[in-house]
This record gives structure tokens, C-alpha cells and sequence, in this order.
């Protein structure tokens, strides 16, 4: 037994989320307004109902919106992405932006920096940073606390 396409679920997800959404596609006419909403062609919307083309992906988001669903499930339940491919960076941990700050020592080692110098360097580095930012944080203040008393 052949599976379904892609193509014929796509189709079929829109079609029972239409009928959900009060889209009443027996009844002549309806298929019309359906497109008109989708901001499609009729023919378009009938080739893509029936399983027989899917449309252009930059419409994706309005014919999820139209017919009541997320676009996220419309294009995983059809099989046009996975649920990986859909995950944000921090649902996935591919990134560590917004993740507890590292010390010195800790992006010298995840740099590879094995040599003691080097690491030595590099604390220095951002210690003489730290301290010429928080000067510049102190002028900006006016000269910090003790100048304004």
C-alpha cells in the first residue's frame, strides 16, 4: 500500500481544518470565498484541496491562519518539515546565548587553549576589559555615588 504524499496531505489537513473553521466546501461558492480569504486563485485552491499540487510556500501562512491552524502543526502534520527542523536554537541547545555567564578559564578551554601563558593572557585581558568598562560606567553616572554625595 502506497503511503500518502505530502501533496495529498497538505490537502487534506486544509480541507477538514476548513470544514472546522464553518468552510463549507460542498456548497457552491464556498471554495471560491476559501481562495479569496487564502488570497489564491480558485484553481489554485481546488489543485491544492485535492492533493494535486502544493502551493507556493510563501502562502504557507496565511492558509494556516484562515483555516485555524498553527502553522508550525499544518507543516509538520503534512510532512513539508520535521519537528527538528521547526525547533529553536535554545528547544534544541545549539546555542548558548542567554545561558549562565563563563569565566576566563572557561572560553580558554573551549577555545582549546591549553598552554598556561595563553590562558594567563586572556584573563588579563578580560580583567583589564571589566575595568575600563566599569570606569566608563562610573563617568556615565556621573562619577558613581560617592561624587554625588
Amino acid at each position: 500500500m502506497r503511503s500518502e504524499s505530502v501533496r495529498a496531505r497538505f490537502g487534506r489537513l486544509v480541507s477538514e481544518a476548513a470544514a472546522r473553521a464553518g468552510y463549507d466546501l460542498s456548497r457552491r461558492g464556498t471554495k471560491a470565498v476559501l481562495a479569496r480569504d487564502m488570497d489564491m486563485t480558485e484553481t489554485a485552491v481546488g489543485r491544492m484541496l485535492s492533493g494535486q499540487t502544493l502551493p507556493d510556500p510563501w502562502s504557507y501562512e496565511r492558509i494556516a491562519s484562515v483555516v485555524g491552524l498553527e502553522l508550525r502543526d499544518l507543516l509538520i502534520e503534512s510532512g513539508i518539515a520535521s519537528p527538528e527542523s521547526l525547533s529553536t536554537p535554545s528547544q534544541t541547545g545549539a546555542t548558548r546565548v542567554g545561558s549562565d555567564s563563563i569565566t576566563p578559564d572557561d572560553a580558554a578551554h573551549a577555545l582549546g587553549l591549553t598552554d598556561p601563558v595563553a590562558r594567563e593572557m586572556i584573563a588579563a585581558a578580560f580583567a583589564r576589559q571589566r575595568r575600563i568598562q566599569d570606569a566608563e560606567r562610573e563617568s556615565d553616572d556621573g562619577g558613581g555615588a560617592a561624587a554625588q554625595a
